[in-house]
Order: structure tokens, then C-alpha cells, then sequence
């Protein structure tokens, strides 16, 4: 239990500037010369407690917007719940954090010997970027450079102007190298000046100190994102592509999901995880056709080849499979998680709802951040298209499986371990498929990885998308960079999912950054949702 104590006694944003209370917190402002570990670790972790997501950010951005414009699963009717809500979610944790990172690197700033700070500075340059691209990724262009500074009292950090996306893009990633690269791995590592690295000890409640962790999780993530922007500026991207994939430094590997586990917090309760889902109209949440395509070839049991269908989703009251068809199917408009005890209780639903365990458990699943999966699709796509590396199919064949099986086996253990009281997934989940049911998935023609570039890029890109069923807000990227994720000829979604490319701003900026707002609305055309961020094509 100490480690939820530590994680989670600065749980709630902002607490580290807003709050009164001063335990843990009497000498924040005064100026160091050499910070304390003992100051700089609590804060530290309470950027890393904020990389839970949250309720609303889950019920009316990825339940309502994401899932469906990226037809990665389906609603039967709209839920109720307010854009706005969701946005303010994202909107003001990200500033709130960010005003507490700047804090820190104040700290780490103020030290006299610069080497013994390099890892916990490591540390918060991956956190930053990490949380900035989130955001970027959604928005486009966002206040960053100058934002969260407000506490230095220059009131010209009160109000600060959008900055381009692709100007921010260039600055994490920059950070990011630095921190792949400084990063000391070394059990006890040691400065020139003779003195101990500083560390955050057992404030590290994301990777309990393990540095190799954190440089695998920073290199990890330059990819990811070099990949976003090679569409746009390959000049860029590809250099730092070739540079993550060339094995001087380490990317995250099988077994090693990134991933913040209840399990390892002292059995912290995600509670928004079942409510974002469960609560009110967000139960019209389905299985979409789409998706039902890329794993099963009818509606039978017998039909399906995919292992991972029956732990997405679920047949529906009748016991039967059926997938809802976006923009074409009908009825369906009830909550189909209304018993929150029985799980075969669906409330009368027609359409096969997301898999009850999956969204029911809040102490043992975990909520994904980097998996080992989408490293190895990375990869493939890498070398399917020659980005970075020679172009070499047989590589990104290899790659691509190994994505795959990474993906079938993280989930299959997820459901094999997940063993609560009330939400015992491990005695009704399926057993791990065999050698010949997996070499089935990879012959399956939906699967195969034939014809010709083009078309195995698709579908590594397919099951990239697949693989991200509870991270929609990645797939909501791979389908505005590429716009080549699986889509149901049969679907037809409305105008408002077709062109979906961005969050709009949350309306606090337009009373409290009025100027900075208005100005930034002039320069991209308005504060909708169909002007592309600046990676797309």
C-alpha cells in the first residue's frame, strides 16, 4: 500500500499549485542549490499518477468520437454525453500537469552538479513529451512553449499564444534524444564530480527505478511519433526513424508492456474505467462490423478465426454474434451494462456488446500506454515501406506476426490473470490458442501477408488498428495519418465521423486567453473538428 499512498496522495491535478495544503510541500518555492530527491520525487510522481485517463475523456471522446470514426466498434444511439465534457478533460489535466513539470525542471535546474540530476531530468523529459504529444496529437497546435508558468508570477506567462504543432513536434523529439541518450543505466551510477545520480526511489511507481525501462519507453515513443509525422515531413521523421531502429539504443520488447497496472498501485480502483461504459447512454456502445470482418468470416462460433474476438466483445442476450453496422443498422438504444453484478444480463441488447470483463474489471487490467504489439507493427511498416531501413518484406512479415502474436498473447494473459472476486475473468475466459489456431489466424486471406506492398502495409495497418481495441485514441491516429484502416463498404457514417480530424479547443480559452484564442481561430479557419492537424495529408 505505500506505493498507492505516494502515487496518489497528489492525485488530484493542479494539487501542487492550487492546494493549500503545504505536508510534503513546505520549501516548493524556495530556491535550491542542490534539490533534494526527497522534494523532487513526490512531484515527479504525481506526473506519473496523471497518466490514468479519465471519465469523461473516456465516455464522450473514445465511446462516442473515436471508436466510431475509426469504426473500430460502433453506438447504437448517441449517449448523451457533452464533446465539451471530454475536451475539458484532456484541456485542463494536460495544464495543469504541465505547470507542475515546469516546476520540477525548475528544481532540476537549480542544481550545482548538472550529471546528477540526468536521470530524474531523463525522467521528466519522456513524461512531458509523452503528455504534450497526447495532446498536440488531438488539438493540433496548442499554447506550449511558454504555457504552465503562470506560477512565476511574470504576467506574461499568464496568457500565452498557440504554438505550431510541427515547431512542438521538433522540440519533443529533440528532448527525447537527449534523454535516450543520457540516460545512465548503471546500478549505482556515479558523476565526474564523484557524486551519487540522484534517483526517484520509490517514487518511480511507473517503472520501479528500472532506467533501462525508461530509455526503451523514450525510444519507443521517438518512433511512434517520428512515424506519425513522416507523411508530412519524411526530412525529419526518417532520420530519426533509422536512428531508433538501429539498435545503438533499446525499444520496448515482448512481456514488456508499458502500462499503468492497479496491481503494482496497491490495488488502486479505476472506477472510470466500468462508468465511462456502463453509465447512462454510454452502454450503446457495440461490436462494429468493421471490426467483426478482420476476425471472424461469419456469425458462428466456427467462423471465427481471430483469438482475440471473444475478448473484445461478446455475443449479445440472445447468445448470438451480431455486428452492428455504422450509419445503416437500427434499434438497439439500451444500456446493455446496467447490471453492473451479472454479466449475463445485457439488458435485452440486439448487437454484441464489448466484452463485459474487459471494461468491468478496476483492479487488475491495466491501462495501456506503449505495447510490445505496436512496436513490432512499427517495424513492419518500416520496412514494408523502406522507411528509415531498406525496404524488405521478409523482415516486415516477421515483424508483422510477431505483432500480432505479441497482441494475442498480452490480451490472453490479461484474462487468465484477471481473478477478482466480483470479476473472476480467469474461470470463463477461453485458453490461450494453440500453435495451430494462431497459424490459422496468419493464413486466414484477411490475414495473410501476400500481394503486394501496398497491400501488405494495409494489412499491417489493419492489424495495427485491431490491436489498439482499448487504446482508441491510437487508432484514432493511424486513421488520420494513413486513411487506410479497415473500413465495412456496407457502413455509413454521418459527415461528423467521416471528418472527424480534431478535438476543438476547450471554451475556457476563449474567456480566459481571449486575444491568444481568437487569433489562433483566424489562422486555422475556426474551432472545429474537421480541420486536420498538421501531420495529416
Amino acid at each position: 500500500m505505500i506505493q498507492l499512498k505516494k502515487i496518489f496522495l497528489y492525485i488530484l491535478p493542479g494539487a501542487f499549485v492550487l492546494s493549500s495544503c503545504t505536508k510534503n510541500f513546505q520549501d516548493l518555492n524556495a530556491n535550491h542549490d542542490k534539490p533534494s530527491s526527497t522534494t523532487i520525487a513526490p512531484l515527479v510522481n504525481g506526473v506519473i499518477s496523471t497518466l490514468f485517463l479519465r471519465g469523461q475523456e473516456q465516455a464522450s471522446l473514445h465511446n462516442d468520437y473515436y471508436y466510431v470514426s475509426t469504426q473500430l466498434a460502433a453506438t447504437t444511439s448517441v449517449s448523451g454525453y457533452v464533446l465539451d465534457n471530454g475536451v475539458n478533460d484532456v484541456w485542463n489535466d494536460y495544464y495543469s500537469t504541465l505547470q507542475n513539470i515546469n516546476l520540477i525542471q525548475n528544481k532540476i535546474d537549480a542544481a550545482t552538479d548538472k550529471e546528477s540530476m540526468a536521470n530524474i531530468k531523463a525522467i521528466l523529459y519522456i513524461l512531458r513529451a509523452y503528455k504534450t504529444f497526447r495532446v498536440t496529437d488531438q488539438f493540433g497546435d496548442i499554447p506550449y512553449f511558454n504555457a504552465g508558468k503562470a506560477f512565476s508570477g511574470n504576467a506574461a506567462n499568464f496568457r500565452v499564444a498557440y504554438d505550431p504543432q510541427q515547431l512542438i513536434y521538433d522540440s519533443l523529439l529533440n528532448d527525447l534524444k537527449w534523454a535516450v541518450n543520457n540516460i545512465n543505466t548503471a546500478a549505482s551510477p556515479v558523476t565526474s564530480a564523484g557524486n551519487a545520480y540522484e534517483s526517484l526511489g520509490s517514487f518511480d511507481t511507473f517503472f520501479g527505478g528500472n532506467m533501462i525501462k525508461w530509455q526503451k519507453f523514450a525510444n519507443s515513443l521517438r518512433l511512434r511519433q517520428a512515424m506519425q509525422m513522416v507523411e508530412k515531413d519524411p526530412t525529419t521523421a526518417t532520420p530519426i526513424i533509422q536512428d531508433a531502429l538501429s539498435g545503438s539504443k533499446p525499444l520496448v520488447e515482448d512481456g514488456e508492456d508499458v502500462a499503468m497496472w492497479p496491481k503494482t498501485l496497491g490495488g488502486y480502483d479505476l472506477w472510470v474505467r466500468w462508468w465511462s461504459i456502463s453509465s447512462g447512454g454510454a452502454g450503446f456502445l457495440r461490436m462494429s462490423s468493421t471490426m467483426w470482418n478482420m476476425v471472424s468470416d461469419n456469425n458462428t462460433d466456427a467462423g471465427i478465426f481471430d483469438p482475440r474476438a471473444k475478448l473484445f466483445v461478446e455475443p449479445n442476450q440472445s447468445n448470438t454474434w451480431a455486428a452492428y453496422t455504422i450509419g445503416t443498422s437500427t434499434g438497439d438504444n439500451v444500456n446493455a451494462y446496467i447490471s453492473g453484478t451479472d454479466p449475463t444480463n445485457k439488458n435485452g441488447a440486439l448487437y454484441s456488446p464489448l466484452n463485459w470483463y474487459l471494461i468491468r474489471d478496476e483492479w487488475y487490467i491495466p491501462e495501456v500506454i506503449f505495447s510490445a504489439a505496436e512496436v513490432h507493427f512499427l517495424k513492419a511498416e518500416a520496412y514494408a515501406r523502406g522507411l528509415g531501413v531498406g525496404q524488405n518484406l521478409a523482415t516486415s512479415e516477421m515483424e508483422y506476426k510477431a505483432g500480432i502474436t505479441s497482441s494475442v498473447n498480452f490480451w490472453y494473459g490479461i484474462a487468465a490473470n484477471t481473478n477478482n472476486v466480483s470479476e473472476n475473468w480467469s474461470a470463463v475466459a477461453p485458453p490461450a490458442p494453440s500453435t495451430s489456431q494462431m497459424n490459422a489466424l496468419f493464413a486466414n486471406p484477411k490475414v495473410a501477408f501476400t500481394g503486394s506492398n501496398d497491400d501488405a502495409t494495409k494489412k499491417i495497418y489493419a492489424q495495427e488498428w485491431l490491436s489498439y481495441f482499448r487504446q482508441p485514441w491510437l487508432a484514432f491516429n493511424l486513421w488520420r495519418r494513413t486513411a487506410a484502416t479497415p473500413v465495412d463498404p456496407a457502413s455509413n457514417p454521418s459527415a461528423t465521423f467521416k471528418t472527424f480530424y480534431r478535438l476543438p479547443y476547450a471554451q475556457d480559452e476563449a474567456v480566459n486567453n481571449t486575444d491568444n484564442f481568437n487569433a489562433q481561430l483566424t489562422k486555422i479557419g475556426g474551432n472545429t473538428s474537421n480541420i486536420k492537424v498538421w501531420w495529416m495529408k
